[in-house]
């Protein structure tokens, strides 16, 4: 009974890490009993409503709906600059009125509200998300209000202002949206441009909002530990997203990863690049890009931040410690150094 009992375990633990390794999903905490608060607002629908014919009225009304988030949103998240108030006064909403009338604005608008003929699906994912975030980092502060708007291409996915968390649906469009072409999004990019990412986006933002780092005088091996946190994160709070998703690789890129494990990690240590702060160097594998130079076609660009998130998932590992530990650590070369990482 014993021997039978040991393999019994053995191929369990078999069988749960390849069912892992090719899922990619986290395993997930119990996060029904943590009490979190969100209002979602669908501003996106009340500003495209706006009559092209009545455009001063439109604002004067939108005014009074949401007095803080409107002036933010024309001066900050739309390409015009600072609109001057009161928006009663037609030279001071020029800008806005043109863009009214344009037939591109238009059709964006008739894409964005079918695509998104409403955000229940994401309000849900969201709250889940912010239900993990306060499960295993409960003194981060999270956003009380969630507004969906449009930027008119304006590059906003998500953001955090005081309590509010900003979605721009225009950048979720999907990777047959031909208009991303035209502001500069490249295709690689384009697979973190879908519905599904939403989420992600809005798990980024809080993350991106306390735990800030520049790339300047960092060594590969910094930037991959950096990374890897933000990756560990994103898959602890989002359990249901795939690894590669929150990657930004194809499925095939994600594959190609783990069959390549260690020479990932030979190419970083023959190369002598771990330690190397060359900037223009190491970028090429520590930022998103369609390849990684010297690697084959089939490795993903940004390479490096798979193996900075295997490190972070060692050192968790080895050392036991909570997420939250781990994201204050600030020693990186004592993280690798601990993680015993060796594929």
């Amino acid at each position: 009974m014993r021997i039978l009992s040991t393999l019994g375990t053995g191929l369990a633990c078999l069988l749960l890490n390849i069912f892992m390794s090719c899922g990619n999903s986290a395993a997930d905490v119990d996060v029904s009993k943590v009490s979190v608060k969100l209002d979602y607002v669908s501003f996106y629908k009340d500003f495209s409503s706006i009559d092209s014919n009545a455009v001063p009225q439109g604002l004067q009304q939108l005014q009074q709906k949401y007095p803080v988030f409107l002036p933010f949103y024309l001066d900050t998240l739309l390409p015009f600059g600072h609109i001057e108030q009161p928006y009663s006064d037609p030279e001071h909403i020029v800008p806005v009125r043109t863009v009214f009338v344009h037939k591109d604005f238009r059709a964006l608008n008739d894409t964005v509200n079918k695509v998104f003929p409403d955000t229940k699906k994401y309000d849900e994912a969201i709250l889940d998300a912010f239900k993990h975030i306060k499960y295993y980092l409960p003194n981060v502060p999270l956003p009380t209000k969630v507004y969906y708007f449009t930027s008119c291409l304006n590059k906003w996915t998500s953001f955090t202002h005081d309590d509010q968390l900003g979605i721009g649906l225009d950048m979720f469009l999907g990777k047959g949206f031909r208009p991303y072409q035209a502001i500069g999004i490249p295709d690689y990019a384009l697979i973190n441009h879908t519905p599904e990412n939403i989420p992600m986006w809005a798990a980024k933002a809080i993350y991106n909002n306390v735990y800030t780092h520049d790339n300047f005088n960092k060594s590969l091996l910094d930037l991959m530990v950096l990374n890897g946190k933000e990756i560990y994160y994103l898959h602890k709070v989002l359990p249901d997203i795939p690894l590669s998703l929150l990657l930004g690789y194809t499925p095939e890129q994600m594959k190609w990863c783990e069959a390549n494990e260690p020479l990932i990690y030979n190419f970083f240590l023959k190369d002598n690049l771990l330690y190397s702060k060359n900037y223009q160097q190491i970028m090429r594998y520590a930022t998103p890009a369609p390849n990684s130079a010297g690697f084959p076609g089939e490795a993903p660009g940004n390479v490096s931040t798979y193996t900075g998130y295997r490190i972070i998932e060692a050192y968790a590992a080895k050392s036991g410690k909570d997420l939250q530990q781990i994201l204050n650590e600030q020693n990186n070369t004592a993280i690798f150094q601990a993680s015993k990482y060796k594929p």
